[in-house]
């Protein structure tokens, strides 16, 4: 079958994607009947929006006139403004810690009005512009230690600047820009070797509540099948490797400790919502009050849901922000297992489609910027759902195109259509 069949001609000479387009449309869809559902007042009767619902309306309307000024702009633009959008972000990253305001604990907004903007959001969009052309240009490579360290460095600069901003769940989205550099020739050994770091965090965690240092006993088991590897096998090379192995997962267990009980680091209530998930802590009634009635509500929908708008948990408010972080629970509610396998089945729909675009670009540009998109929305949507189901700790990120809010929904637009429109013109 052509692939004509699967475009749609927005009367621009080219052509977008029509099934990415489609599922990015009933994702919006979605999300604004989900947002009408929590918000609508339980006693009222007929259809009338809430004010949330409307403001979800707006930037809904925002995020069209975003898809049409990208649809219909020359993509050389795109490219040539790249450094300067990503500059751009970094400065009012910067400049929103001396002139934001401060929500939820973090000072990452920009206050207009009623209307609040993070441009942390939109330095998402900038980065994967920026690490695209970087590693299009002419004779770049992912290779040798300056052009590695350029690629890393785009996305740990803004990073760090927004951990700043105690925005923690915004800083670790960037960290998924490694999946993309895997793609682009990084050793697989290192994703191996964080994911191996990572479960000694945890332990660590785990193992320091019972005041047992999980540093010494991996040492110890460690340096133990070292010698025995040494005069057993007198394969010297294995037995230093294991050796070294030893060292690190030691090192790295006693700084974990450091770290997470130093409190310039991790706030009390970071620690609450980590050891909450690890099970080590139970807070049905405190921190753990979201955590709880989210699952509470998930559950309650059983097979088939309670139906639109019959969800107790979501009528009555007894999960905050149910309407930003936590609207995951009103698809579970309301439309039950079936309602969330048929949610999972279109928005891994559109993260498949956006693996197969990206690999069919005929230029590096094209390439990195959607597997960025690709990357940044699965971060966003398995730990959105991880944490509402209680397997990650709650860190506050959206739900693209799902979860209230005019940033995020126009930024998640802007990157996506940005990579339409290149694959637009990609031959």
């Amino acid at each position: 079958m052509s692939s004509k069949n699967y475009k749609l001609n927005l009367g621009t000479g080219g052509n977008i994607d029509f099934i990415a387009f489609l599922l990015y449309l009933l994702l919006v869809l979605i999300g604004l009947i989900n947002i009408y559902s929590v918000t609508s007042d339980v006693n009222q009767t007929g259809f009338v929006l809430s004010a949330i619902a409307t403001k979800q309306l707006i930037w809904i309307a925002g995020a069209v006139l975003i898809i049409l000024t990208v649809i219909f702009a020359n993509v050389v633009i795109i490219d040539y403004f790249s450094y300067y959008a990503y500059t751009i972000a970094i400065f009012l990253n910067i400049a929103v810690l001396f002139l934001g305001r401060n929500v939820n604990g973090a000072k990452s907004w920009f206050g207009f009005g009623g209307i609040g903007i993070q441009p942390s959001e939109f330095a998402k969009v900038a980065t994967a512009l920026a690490l695209a052309k970087f590693l299009g240009t002419y004779g770049v490579k992912f290779k040798g230690l300056k052009n590695i360290s350029i690629s890393v460095g785009l996305f740990l600069l803004p990073m760090l600047i927004i951990l700043v901003q105690n925005d923690t769940g915004s800083a670790l989205v960037f960290t998924s820009f490694f999946l993309v550099l895997y793609r682009e020739g990084m050793p697989g050994y290192l994703l191996v070797s964080a994911v191996w770091l990572g479960i000694l965090a945890v332990l660590a965690i785990i193992f320091g509540s019972y005041h047992i240092s999980l540093g010494y006993l991996y040492g110890t088991i460690l340096g133990l099948s070292s010698i025995i590897i040494y005069f057993t096998k007198k394969n010297r090379q294995i037995a230093l490797a294991v050796a070294l192995v030893a060292l690190i997962s030691v090192s790295f267990s006693a700084s974990v400790g450091l770290v997470y009980n130093n409190d310039s680091v991790l706030k009390p209530y970071q620690k609450d919502r980590i050891e909450i998930v690890l099970g080590i802590k139970e807070d049905k009634r405190g921190m753990g009050y979201n955590l709880e009635q989210s699952k509470v509500a998930i559950g309650a929908g059983r097979l088939f849901g309670r139906g639109f708008q019959n969800g107790t948990q979501t009528k009555m408010g007894f999960v905050p922000e149910q309407h930003t972080d936590f609207i995951f629970c009103t698809i579970g509610e309301e439309w039950g297992f079936l309602g969330i396998i048929v949610f999972f089945g279109i928005y891994v729909g559109l993260l498949v489609r956006l693996v197969i675009l990206a690999e069919r670009q005929t230029d590096t540009f094209g390439r990195v910027l959607g597997y960025s998109v690709a990357c940044i929305l699965f971060f966003h949507w398995f730990v959105n759902i991880g944490m509402t189901i209680g397997i990650i700790p709650v860190i506050g990120i959206p739900l693209p195109f799902i979860s209230f809010g005019g940033s995020s929904m126009w930024a998640f637009t802007l990157l996506l259509f940005l990579f339409l429109r290149v694959d637009q013109v990609r031959k």
